[in-house]
């Protein structure tokens, strides 16, 4: 077995890419860390770094570790909190992932009031489409995932939430397409689309249409950044609403009719253990109204 020791040592030397330099950060010798890595590379067979006259950087090994022994450090920070006791009983981290929505106002809402009554609970968000959040999910890095569509994962169980995401463009206030009510599917396909890697993706067919058949001369995965690629008419982005603050900006949200849109769900992956605030956590997502 890894010891985590190990594991978090070589995380420092490859982020400073220097012997010395994670030495001196970890409080420790140089010659007693190069000793620890050759120790770690003895264990699993590989190298993970080769040494240049001023550098220690990773090998193609080296990178594939990194985010294994990341992912295993996370599982095991998760692991660690999920048995300290608190006030109430109920205390430590709850660990969810999303995409960008405007349903998380909602969810924040749910934990605040949850957290007036256990202040020892903590939230943490995971940023990502819903096949990253999916296999962070299967992982066990994650306890909850916030996925909009379908709920047709039969490993997962879910919580519908009555929620929904609905879908339009994001254009330039001062283009033609700003004067228009609400803009057709079909439609898409005659524009330049900033596409959001998750639709672009093809793992949900959020739109109904092909994402092929669309005119896509670029891709994003966060709103904020898109908006000004947006403002200098690069292309309209395709979203969702509630998500970009136009007020000011260059902006104009319009709404694809007849209206797109996908419900929200909480997700949490089937007979996996939960911790006490993590189960209490989705008891209030369930009866919230």
């Amino acid at each position: 077995m890894l010891d985590v020791r190990l594991i978090h040592y070589f995380l420092v030397v490859a982020r400073e890419q220097n012997m010395t330099r994670a030495a001196a950060e970890l409080h420790i010798s140089q010659p007693s860390l190069s000793a620890q890595i050759s120790e770690l590379e003895s264990r699993i067979g590989v190298k993970l770094f080769r040494r240049t006259n001023k550098n220690t950087l990773l090998t193609e090994d080296g990178i594939l570790f990194r985010s294994r022994a990341q992912e295993l450090l996370d599982l095991s920070d998760k692991i660690e909190s999920e048995f300290t006791v608190g006030a109430g009983g109920v205390s430590g981290d709850i660990f969810l992932g999303c995409a960008e929505t405007h349903i998380m106002s909602y969810i924040s809402e749910v934990f605040r009031q949850m957290k007036l009554e256990y202040p020892d609970v903590r939230l943490h968000i995971y940023s990502g489409d819903a096949e990253a959040v999916r296999e962070r999910l299967d992982k066990g890095l994650l306890d909850v995932g916030l996925l909009l569509g379908p709920a047709v994962h039969e490993k997962y169980d879910y919580i519908g939430l009555g929620m929904y995401d609905t879908f339009g463009l994001l254009v330039p206030r001062d283009c033609d397409l700003a004067e228009r009510a609400s803009i057709s599917v079909g439609e898409l396909s005659e524009l330049p689309i900033l596409m959001s890697r998750q639709t672009a993706s093809g793992s949900q067919n959020i739109i109904g249409m092909n994402p092929a058949e669309i005119h896509t001369v670029g891709s994003y995965n966060l709103a904020t950044n898109v908006t000004y690629m947006v403002e200098q008419g690069l292309g309209y982005a395709l979203c969702i609403d509630n998500l970009v603050n136009t007020e000011g900006r260059n902006l104009r949200f319009i709404p694809i009719k007849p209206e797109v849109r996908l419900e929200a769900y909480i997700v949490t992956k089937k007979y996996a253990y939960l911790s006490k605030a993590v189960r209490v956590f989705l008891q209030r997502l369930n009866t919230a109204e």
